[in-house]
């Protein structure tokens, strides 16, 4: 069974009805597939949630795993980073990638700009903006 940690922009875009995550979610939903969110995406998300859109974020995130950052993820992240560049790869994107990673799961995402270095590195699934 497929397992997706799924980024900010594939929360954000399954919020906004963005149709290029729709079969993603659909399978998670469906028990087809697993899904999870690192704590860092948790993060990113509650700063941009808008009045009125609470209780729709923390139904969605109560059906997903939550996946806190630890020891591991830290240095994984780490190391991650100094691999790839500090300045090519955020903090919080080598916290995401390095809990899919440690995980077993593949990180969804669209945001090719900030992941498409890390390709070779961890296994990722883009999807495309509909």
């Amino acid at each position: 069974m497929p397992g997706w940690m799924l980024d900010s922009v594939a929360l954000i875009d399954y919020y906004h009805d963005r149709p290029g995550v729709t079969p993603y979610i659909e399978r998670i939903l469906n028990g087809e597939a697993t899904g999870a969110f690192s704590t860092i995406t948790e993060l990113e998300l509650w700063q941009g949630i808008r009045a009125g859109e609470e209780e729709r974020h923390e139904a969605m995130l109560a059906l997903l795993e939550r996946v806190p950052l630890d020891g591991a993820i830290a240095r994984r992240a780490g190391q991650l980073r100094r691999q790839i560049g500090l300045d090519r790869l955020s903090l919080p994107d080598a916290a995401i990638a390095a809990s899919a990673e440690l995980t077993g799961r593949t990180l969804l995402t669209r945001d090719t700009r900030d992941f498409t270095t890390l390709k070779e590195l961890i296994a990722i699934e883009f999807y495309r903006h509909e």
